[in-house]
């Protein structure tokens, strides 16, 4: 299998090294490391969703409360790997998720109101 590096910024003008290859080569599994992550955590957020849908509110909760921590295991899962990566903030993450709040609190991030993160910046 021929490995190509990718053209990022520092990798550019830089000529075809052993180091540039694992470079490419390094870069190629953070990026499937975060993509395998991603998909657990919509397939939590679904399966959590899913639930809510199809039970009364109240009813089966245990397994609710499972699900919830199943997709707060899954939210902190991603948000360490896009940190480690220096991809994304966390409330891009949230924003991009729609994430509910009662996940973020079991990964122990506060929500901040729109009416408050519109007005002040940080």
């Amino acid at each position: 299998m021929a490995v190509k590096p990718p053209t990022f910024d520092g990798l550019r003008n830089r000529n075809q090294t052993g180091l540039n290859v694992l470079d490419g080569e390094i870069m190629a599994e953070i990026a499937s490391s975060i993509g395998r992550c991603g998909r657990a955590f919509e397939k939590a957020l679904a399966e959590l969703r899913d639930h809510d849908k199809n039970h009364p509110e109240g009813q089966d909760e245990p397994a609710r409360l499972a699900l919830v921590q199943k997709a707060a295991d899954r939210a902190w899962a991603l948000f360490i790997q896009y940190e480690l990566a220096g991809l994304s903030t966390q409330q891009q993450l949230v924003k991009r998720y729609n994430i509910p709040g009662e996940v973020l609190v079991r990964v122990g991030i506060r929500q901040r109101n729109r009416q408050m993160s519109k007005s002040t910046s940080v």
